[in-house]
């Protein structure tokens, strides 16, 4: 049967009154499983003022270029997360990176009023990233070692007293000028033995072929360094690629397992104290340690 058309308009009347008032309810009532937003944060800063510090300016650069590029980081966000964890405890703190990537501009962003040196061996990405980021704190540096000298490295280097603990007035060996010992880095720039060093990332240099030079004087260097620091606080050390055989060695012969205090995929986490705190002392001697082997551990 066919209703009359003042029946239907009627209706269609009804119909939308009732829509009307189910959304002005909806609009004024919170839904159960939305959280209500807090009150809109008051603006201090005078309008036009912009990113004036530099911190606030190098993170929204970074977000930019991360979020405009297929390029990744070569760390997972997982393991980023890691050192983030740090990075947020401690910066603005000194963080010296093994290596120049497409993470660079990441950590520099990440320690807003720190200070972050990168140090990198090949010179042709140097040049690659310099260009692309010339406001990053760089050096080019030389690596005397070889991944495949890796193991002789490892087995020899207790023969050489420069390189061992005990030797010197305070149980540390020496970095600078230690042309001696084959796993010191003793050519780098001042700046990196002027100072201490909060966090060192460890991701560099290459360390998958034959000549590479491999991540060996990079982990010792690291390891004397936070050993020998005399300010306040311990070094947190990060090492990526302990997947491999070089760095998962030398992590445990340097860095030492006691002193690891987390990881995950790839990268290893270290807290390092200085020597001349308690609990860190090794016994004095060439190739005595806490178990008669290591004698940085």
């Amino acid at each position: 049967m066919k209703l009359p058309g003042r029946l239907l308009a009627a209706g269609a009347a009804a119909l939308l009154v009732a829509a009307s008032v189910m959304v002005a309810t909806l609009l004024t009532t919170p839904l159960p499983f939305l959280p209500s937003l807090p009150c809109l944060p008051a603006v201090t800063a005078p309008s036009g003022s912009g990113y004036e510090a530099a911190g606030v300016a190098a993170l929204a650069d970074a977000a930019v270029r991360y979020a405009t590029t297929a390029t990744v980081p070569q760390q997972s966000r997982a393991e980023i997360s890691l050192s983030l964890a740090v990075l947020r405890r401690r910066a603005p703190l000194r963080l010296l990176v093994f290596g120049l990537g497409h993470d660079s501009r990441l950590w520099h962003a990440l320690n807003p009023g720190g200070a972050t040196v990168f140090l990198e061996e090949d010179p042709s990405w140097y040049r690659v990233v310099r260009g692309q980021s010339p406001f990053l704190r760089a050096h080019l540096v030389a690596y005397r070692t070889r991944l495949d000298h890796a193991d002789l490295l490892l087995d020899s280097y207790k023969h050489y007293p420069s390189c061992l603990p005990g030797g010197g007035g305070d149980g540390v060996p020496r970095v600078r000028g230690n042309a001696d010992c084959p796993l010191a880095l003793h050519n780098l720039p001042a700046e990196v033995y002027e100072h201490e060093w909060d966090m060192v990332m460890i991701d560099a240099p290459k360390g998958y072929f034959a000549s590479a030079p491999g991540r060996m004087a990079a982990v010792w260097t690291a390891a004397v360094m936070a050993r020998g620091r005399r300010g306040q606080g311990d070094t947190d050390v990060f090492l990526h690629d302990v997947d491999r055989h070089v760095e998962k060695a030398y992590a445990q012969e340097f860095l030492c397992d006691r002193f690891r205090v987390g990881g995950t995929g790839r990268l290893w986490h270290f807290r390092i104290p200085p020597a001349s705190r308690r609990g860190n002392g090794t016994a004095a001697g060439a190739g005595a340690g806490s178990d008669g082997k290591r004698p940085f551990c």
